[in-house]
């Protein structure tokens, strides 16, 4: 390259991050340098779907991001715009390269012409050049992802793409299909694409593009996620650290609710709970405790005879932002159905009561009435079957009667509704 073309790139490097407003001196060699790349800008929208526009969400995210990532000791974080500017492809790598970036992230909206697709989805670079940059940009991109599906986005996966025109790479292996991550990866560090979320999906559009309060949870999930990815602590983080809990109940209250109990984290200000299908799905939150002092919560936003898997967070609130705790360890709770009833049998003669067979139940208990609305009595336990004759009852007297399923939890039994008759 001659001496001008090298002047040139460095006027070029400086004029970015001068529009960008971002102080274009260089990082210490000790700080991490992460560079965030608002996709698209200018004349070029990116995506466009139910009201909104690609260009406006991702500036805002990586502004949030930016903020948030500056209360970490030991980073530099530059932006490759900073305004509605279009920036070409090969500027906003040249512009990382120029602050000797150790990771370019870029930051976009995702669609599709199915408006059922949603989710998060990250891409990095593949392993057919210089391998230890796809290894370092999977642990980056693991890290983002995992925050982002924290907040309730479907995972979508971490993904590589190659080149679909047979691109190679300077020792002739397959090239990436994206031109950012190909040209970080020729630059010597990272890029990584991060999908958010989906504009075409109107849930999606509403629950995570639609507010700037919205938008400020996907910022602060990436940079929290660069931030553990890079071993990054916030200034004064000793004093901000925030133990995890423990869950000490978790049954069925009903065969549509169940309670959960944790212990108490001193220094939170409350706590959230998180809910999965599956053991290692992605969980979502399903509700936030507010008071410090409460331990326990009642979900009734769950299905009757289903198995869910539960976590809790505390978190704390410093300065205005939010502090989270790790996760408890995942507990499991199936609930149980009603139980199917049916008496038969004379007021003078034995009553015999039967139930269809509740899968998980492990016993079931038989209350007694003399009145529909009155009190009712526990009679008798039956361990697993599906029958119980009552003889210990007054002749000519008519009863009501009325089951439920048990089985085993955490700390508590789990219980089904009554089924009655």
């Amino acid at each position: 390259m001659t001496k001008l073309k090298v002047y040139l790139a460095v006027l070029l490097v400086a004029a970015i991050f001068t529009v960008s407003g971002t102080d274009p001196t260089w990082a210490k060699k000790s700080d991490v340098v992460i560079v965030l790349d608002a996709g698209h800008g200018g004349y070029d929208s990116g995506a466009v779907g139910n009201g909104l526009y690609e260009k406006i969400l991702t500036l805002k995210i990586a502004q949030y991001c930016k903020a948030e990532l500056e209360q970490y000791d030991g980073v530099k974080v530059y932006m490759t715009r900073s305004n509605d500017t279009f920036v070409s492809l090969d500027q906003r790598v040249a512009s990382a390269a120029g602050v000797r970036a150790d990771a370019f992230v870029s930051l976009h909206i995702n669609s599709a012409a199915s408006s059922a697709a949603g989710g998060a989805e990250v891409f990095y670079p593949n392993s057919s050049y210089r391998p230890a940059l796809s290894m370092q940009g999977r642990k980056l991109a693991n890290a983002i992802q995992g925050n982002l599906v924290s907040l309730g986005l479907r995972n979508r996966g971490l993904k590589t793409l190659n080149s679909m025109i047979g691109s190679k790479y300077p020792d002739g292996s397959i090239a990436d299909y994206y031109a950012v991550i190909r040209g970080a990866k020729n630059a010597g560090f990272p890029g990584i694409i991060v999908e958010h979320a989906f504009i075409s999906n109107a849930a999606d559009a509403k629950t995570f593009l639609g507010s700037s309060a919205a938008l400020k949870r996907l910022g602060v999930a990436d940079a929290k996620g660069i931030a553990a990815c890079y071993g990054l602590k916030k200034t004064g983080t000793d004093t901000n650290k925030l133990p995890k809990t423990k869950l000490n109940a978790l049954y069925g209250k009903t065969s549509g609710s169940v309670s959960i109990g944790w212990e108490k984290v001193k220094e939170a200000s409350g706590y959230e709970i998180f809910r999965s299908d599956a053991k290692n799905g992605g969980y979502q939150k399903v509700a936030a405790v507010k008071k410090a002092k409460t331990v326990k919560y009642t979900d009734k936003s769950v299905e009757s005879g289903r198995t869910y898997y539960y976590k809790v967070r505390p978190y704390k609130i410093v300065n205005g932002s939010r502090i989270t705790a790790g996760f408890s360890a995942a507990q499991k709770v199936k609930l149980l159905k009603k139980p199917d009833i049916s008496v038969s049998g004379s007021a003078a003669s034995a009553t015999k009561v039967r139930w269809k067979k509740v899968e998980g139940a492990l016993r079931y208990e038989i209350y007694r009435s003399a009145s529909k609305k009155g009190r009712y009595q526990k009679i008798a336990t039956v361990q697993n079957g599906t029958f119980y004759k009552d003889v210990n009852k007054k002749s000519n007297r008519t009863y009501y009667y009325k089951i439920r399923a048990v089985s085993n939890g955490v700390r508590g039994n789990t219980y089904s509704s009554y089924g009655m008759q």
